[in-house]
C-alpha cells in the first residue's frame, strides 16, 4: 500500500536541492531532438513527457510543503525574537525596538534565504511541469493526426490541431 505520507513526505522541511532531476532533464533533452516519425514514436514520446510531469509533481507537493512551513517558522521566529529582545545598557525597551529586534534577526534571515531559494525551486519545478504537459498534448494531437491520416481511423472525435490532419 503506498500512502500520501509515503509521497510527500515525513520531513517538515524537504533537501530540494537535492532532487534528482536527471530523468526529468534526459526527457526534457529527447524530447528536444526527437521527431515524432511514426505513431508508436509519437506515443512513446507522450508517455515519456507524461513521465517526467508525474516526477515533478511528487517533488511540487514536497517542495509546497517546504514553502508552507518556512513561512510559518519566518513568522515565528520574528515573534520569538521580538519578544526576547531586552535593550542594552537596561534602558527601557520599546516596542519599536522589539519589532526591529525581530525583523534584522540572523535568524530570520536565514530562514528567508531558505524560503527564497525553496520558492525559487519551485517556479522552475512549475515551469518544467508546464512544459512537459504541453509536449504530452503536443505529441497526443500529432498521434491523433497520424491515426486519421496515415492510418485512415479517428479514435473519436479528437480535435486534432491545425498541421497535424
Amino acid at each position: 500500500m503506498t500512502k500520501l505520507s509515503d509521497l510527500l513526505g515525513n520531513e517538515l522541511e524537504e533537501d530540494f536541492a537535492n532532487f534528482d532531476l536527471t530523468e526529468i532533464q534526459e526527457v526534457l533533452y529527447k524530447l528536444q531532438f526527437t521527431d515524432a516519425i511514426d505513431l508508436s514514436h509519437a506515443e512513446l514520446l507522450r508517455q515519456q513527457s507524461l513521465r517526467g510531469a508525474d516526477i515533478i509533481t511528487e517533488y511540487l507537493g514536497k517542495i509546497i510543503k517546504t514553502v508552507g512551513y518556512l513561512e510559518t517558522k519566518v513568522g515565528s521566529t520574528k515573534n520569538r525574537v521580538s519578544l526576547e529582545y531586552q535593550a542594552p545598557d537596561g534602558i527601557k525597551t520599546t516596542a519599536d525596538m522589539k519589532k526591529y529586534a525581530g525583523e534584522s534577526s540572523k535568524e530570520v534571515e536565514d530562514i528567508l534565504i531558505k524560503l527564497a531559494k525553496a520558492k525559487g525551486s519551485k517556479s522552475i519545478l512549475e515551469k518544467k511541469y508546464d512544459l512537459l504537459i504541453k509536449s504530452h498534448h503536443h505529441y497526443k494531437d500529432i498521434a491523433a493526426g497520424l491515426r486519421r491520416t496515415v492510418l485512415g481511423y479517428s479514435v473519436s472525435s479528437e480535435k486534432i490541431s491545425e498541421g497535424y490532419e
